[in-house]
């Protein structure tokens, strides 16, 4: 039987049901006073631009002068607080040159800008050698030579040298590869085993270490190993060396120097052609 009944028959009445689905009342949309975007329903926050209607607060306006701070990665944020700085710390104290004649200065006089002094060989205490070179090394270890040493016999040396060694002739100089940056002059001594990088030949002036030469690949140094003759160092255009150079001190030469040493050896430096 039906549930509805008709009221002329003394039936209970029901109030009339849509037929089909449920209708919901419609949403209003909600314009956000700060950006006027419109926001369906009722969300605490607007979408476009974060403002709380629930208590009337506005997002805060970045500045737009003020560049964003960055954020760390993942990987800065796990390193120690030096590893992540603000890039705009002390943005302020930085002077750069601008004016074109301060960009034609050289490096070294630009305003605020740090001169890092050029290489230098360690003196012989702070040298410290992990192992012995070996005899033979592989292609890819030889290192090129830019450098090369002019070994001479010096007749003009040899007459302020007091020996009774006869002078071989002077003929041509012999050119020898500097191809490391520490090279000992002297004599070979077979009987001990030693064996100079530069070697004097029959010079017997010269001691079996006589000297060092030093370089940081750009210039050399010339250091006298304690002998009883002593190391002389002049240049082209004057009178041959009268003093030899202090024991232990280490005299930067140039490529115009002579090095003299011994009954008549005389050496020069210069870069290979």
């Amino acid at each position: 039987m039906s549930p509805h009944r008709n009221p002329e028959k003394g039936g209970r009445t029901e109030p009339a049901r849509p037929i089909g689905p449920e209708s919901h009342p419609e949403e209003t949309a909600v314009e956000c006073p700060n950006c006027h975007a419109t926001t369906v329903g009722e969300p605490p926050f607007c979408g476009a631009c974060g403002y709380d209607f629930t208590t009337g607060v506005a997002p805060e306006t970045p500045d737009p002068d003020q560049a964003p701070v960055p954020r760390p990665t993942s990987m800065q944020a796990a390193e120690p607080h030096e590893a992540y700085i603000d890039p705009r710390r002390d943005a302020d104290e930085i002077e750069l040159p601008t004016r074109p004649e301060d960009l034609a200065l050289p490096a070294e006089d630009l305003p605020h800008r740090p001169t890092v002094p050029p290489p230098t060989p360690p003196s012989a205490a702070e040298e410290f050698v992990a192992h012995e070179r070996a005899e033979t090394l592989p292609p890819s270890r030889e290192e090129s030579a830019e450098w090369v040493a002019e070994v001479w016999v010096d007749h003009a040396w040899a007459a302020t040298r007091e020996s009774d060694q006869p002078v071989p002739d002077a003929g041509l100089s012999e050119v020898i590869a500097l191809t490391s940056d520490n090279v000992v002059i002297g004599r070979t001594n077979v009987a001990r085993g030693l064996h100079p990088d530069l070697d004097a030949g029959t010079d017997m002036g010269v001691s079996v270490r006589h000297a060092q030469l030093t370089s940081d690949g750009q210039r050399w140094w010339v250091e006298d190993l304690d002998t009883s003759n002593g190391t002389y160092v002049s240049t082209v255009g004057l009178d041959l060396p009268v003093e030899p150079i202090e024991s232990g001190l280490r005299v930067l030469i140039d490529e115009d120097d002579r090095v003299y040493l011994g009954g008549w050896t005389r050496i020069m430096l210069r870069r290979r052609d």
